[in-house]
C-alpha cells in the first residue's frame, strides 16, 4: 500500500487528513491490506477483524489531538478515537520530524 507520492504506508506513519475545520494529523494504526496493527483497542481489533470492516486499500487512523468530530450531542452517536480511511491524496504523510510524535517504529 502506497501514499499518493509512492511512499510506502507504514504503522506508526503520522499523516494530515482534511476534516470539516481544516486538518487534523492521525497515527496510522491498522493496515488493511494484512490487519498488521500497533496496540490499539481489544473490542475495537476483535471487531474489525470479526466483521472484516477494513477494506484491503484502507488505513485505521487514531487522532494524535482533539477528535475532530467530536460532540455532545445526545441525537447523534458517539465517536470513537479511530477513524477508518482509504489511502487517497487526502492521507499525506508528514515528514518524520514533524513533531515529537512522529516517529515511525
Amino acid at each position: 500500500m502506497k501514499y499518493h507520492d509512492g511512499t510506502t504506508v507504514r504503522l506508526g506513519d503520522i499523516v494530515r487528513v482534511p476534516v470539516p475545520t481544516g486538518t487534523a494529523e492521525a497515527r496510522v494504526v491498522m493496515l488493511g491490506e494484512n490487519y498488521e496493527h500497533l496496540d490499539i483497542d481489544p473490542q475495537f481489533l476483535t471487531w474489525v477483524k470479526r466483521d472484516k470492516v477494513l477494506e484491503a486499500s484502507g488505513v485505521v487512523l487514531e487522532w494524535l489531538g482533539a477528535n475532530p468530530f467530536a460532540h455532545d450531542n445526545p441525537d447523534y452517536a458517539p465517536v470513537g478515537n479511530y477513524m477508518f480511511s482509504p489511502v487517497d491524496e487526502h492521507v499525506v504523510l508528514l515528514p518524520p520530524n514533524h513533531s515529537l510524535q512522529a516517529r515511525r517504529p
